[in-house]
């Protein structure tokens, strides 16, 4: 854990004021209490002091947004008008150069920081860094017309949605800057090197899902959530639902940490780098939802994960990520293994 999470948490409750972020007072003050900087510290422990700042500001802008604008405010519901909005705010990241006359209080944050992270990214790395922010604003709109036409997702359905939602894929980009590494952009779309990003990242959001299933049921419209879909899709309570849920995570788990061992020592220095911080990444999300008053229930994940029993749902069944398992180096053919004699162009191992 690097050790300036304190101050920069601090810091970032004050810059979450200078710009209102959140609907309203009592919103910052819970806000003020969830610990961002603290799990920053723990994604990104080589990090400046300076780019920790800046990535522990970016995580309070994520959960004031989220909340305010995605899940619980009036834009949740009116996918239209936020599309809109979430235009206007991409926009924003794409012109460092000036700040858009948007009004917006969450533009002019965004583009606050899309300065500041200038400083010390590549061109590269800030292209990766745009890309995933519209990925995430994209699946937001595809929620919000969820709630609108009241519908709920499939279990495939949502996998997908909840992959770019919350920001998940945006945080293997940012620990990149933050940690003064780069990897080239061949490295991280070789398949193997991509399914392990999508694991972590959906990893991190199932596993705030588990924590914040009663915040949600309690607060948000839809049931937008990994235990809710998976109790309307089966058929079963909540209780079973978590079961099912905490062994999604399980089984993918499992694949991402003997994908990860399997790919790391042949990998370049840059991708072992890279393959380090995804693991940063995941015990940093399962840490913060235990631990942060966000999410203040009972045992948060960790009880569920250990009461969960095996339950019948094949991780692997599920049509938009069945293919992380057919990069499975538990499950490699004979195929597989004469491709691994073949040299990959991407530097990545075969």
């Amino acid at each position: 854990m690097h050790p300036g999470g304190g101050h920069a948490d601090a810091a970032s409750v004050g810059w979450m004021r200078r710009f209102a972020l959140c609907g309203n007072e009592a919103e910052r003050d819970r806000l003020s209490q969830t610990g961002c900087g603290k799990l920053v510290a723990r994604i990104v422990p080589h990090a400046s002091q300076q780019t920790l700042q800046i990535l522990s500001d970016f995580f309070v802008w994520n959960v004031a947004f989220d909340d305010e604008y995605c899940d619980e405010g009036p834009l949740s519901r009116r996918p239209g008008d936020l599309a809109r909005v979430l235009s206007l705010i991409q926009r924003s990241i794409e012109i460092p150069e000036l700040a858009l006359n948007t009004q917006d209080r969450y533009a002019a944050a965004l583009h606050d920081i899309r300065q500041r992270l200038d400083a010390h990214a590549t061109a590269a790395q800030m292209s990766q860094w745009v890309a995933a922010m519209r990925g995430w604003f994209l699946a937001e709109v595809w929620k919000a017309g969820n709630v609108a036409a009241q519908r709920m997702p499939t279990l495939d359905e949502y996998v997908t949605l909840r992959l770019y939602s919350g920001g998940g894929l945006v945080f293997p980009v940012l620990a990149t800057i933050a940690e003064g590494y780069a990897v080239p952009a061949d490295v991280l779309e070789a398949r193997r090197v991509r399914a392990l990003t999508e694991m972590a990242a959906s990893l991190a959001t199932w596993a705030a899902d588990i924590a914040s299933y009663e915040k949600e049921i309690a607060r948000e419209e839809g049931g937008h959530n990994l235990i809710s879909v998976i109790q309307h899709e089966r058929r079963c309570g909540p209780a079973g639902a978590g079961a099912l849920a905490a062994s999604m995570y399980r089984q993918v788990m499992q694949l991402f940490l003997r994908s990860r061992e399997a790919l790391a020592p042949d990998g370049s220095p840059a991708l072992r780098r890279y393959l380090d911080s995804l693991g940063h990444y995941l015990r940093a999300a399962f840490d913060w939802c235990h631990a942060s008053e966000r999410y203040p229930q009972a045992g948060g994940p960790e009880a569920t994960l250990t009461a969960a029993a095996e339950a019948p749902l094949q991780a692997s069944s599920i049509a938009s990520v069945a293919w992380w398992w057919m990069h499975d180096p538990a499950g490699a053919t004979a195929q597989d293994t004469a491709a691994q004699h073949t040299p990959a162009r991407t530097g990545v191992p075969a």
